[in-house]
């Protein structure tokens, strides 16, 4: 996506205070969008992203809130539009793991998982398409899903579960936006450096690349481009799919 192809757009990406998310938001401020920097209780983080897209001359705020509270979902688009004046494009991101062996799942912890990552992406998307629906020229949303989300991994069936949903949301609300022209899309991110993985195990990047088609792991840049696409112009005709990015992984499905 050429730099510019955003400007005059507004942007929210949740989850943007690290890695993957930071990534998405800077991509999209690269292209002209106005940014919000959505995160959770971490302000730090959030100041640097906002640095680095004020550094490229780009324009962004960040937004503290709890998106898996209906209540805050809301707020996050209420503000967007005062500070901002429009919301164009909504970027679900935010989400969170659970490595747990399913006899072992109690209720708080399932609730944990899927009140993040499906309740907040579902409301979150709907909370943006009234606004989107309101300024009635049309608008991008996409979930970040996974590519556990079609196949199993052990151990992660809460977190699986809601990224199944996640890809199945996509088309069900492509379906009811498509006619005011808001696409509905989804990311399956695969093996991907973080953060996360790299504190699970150190050697993530070298165990994943070996068995990968595409001989490295994926990089939050890799993610980020691909969301590029989706929301941008070329992609007016793509919606309720889900985009795979992970290196060629699912037509194997083989692990470390």
């Amino acid at each position: 996506m050429g730099a510019g192809s955003l400007r005059g757009k507004v942007a929210v990406v949740t989850g943007a205070s690290r890695e993957i998310g930071a990534a998405m938001a800077e991509s999209l401020a690269g292209s002209g969008a106005a940014v919000v920097v959505a995160h959770h209780r971490e302000p730090e983080q959030a100041e640097a992203v906002l640095d680095r897209i004020h550094e490229g001359g780009g324009v962004a705020i960040a937004v503290d809130g709890d998106l898996s509270r209906i209540a805050d979902n809301v707020e996050l688009v209420d503000r967007t539009v005062r500070e901002l004046g429009r919301l164009d494009v909504f970027v679900a991101n935010a989400g969170l793991t659970r490595w747990t062996p399913f006899l072992e799942v109690d209720e708080a912890s399932w609730d944990t998982v899927v009140d993040l990552n499906l309740k907040g992406s579902y409301f979150g998307a709907q909370a943006a398409a009234r606004q989107m629906v309101a300024q009635g020229d049309g608008g991008r949303i996409v979930f970040s899903s996974s590519v556990t989300g079609s196949r199993a991994i052990p151990n992660l069936s809460a977190y699986a579960v809601t990224k199944a949903g996640l890809q199945h949301m996509a088309t069900a609300l492509a379906l009811e936006l498509g006619p005011h022209a808001i696409t509905v899309n989804a990311l399956a991110i695969g093996a991907t450096v973080n953060e996360r993985n790299l504190s699970d195990d150190p050697d993530y990047a070298e165990r994943w690349a070996k068995i990968l088609p595409t001989g490295r792991v994926g990089h939050p840049e890799d993610v980020a481009g691909a969301l590029s696409y989706l929301v941008s112009p070329a992609a007016a005709m793509v919606t309720g799919h889900t985009l795979t990015v992970d290196g060629g992984w699912t037509g194997m499905g083989r692990t470390p």
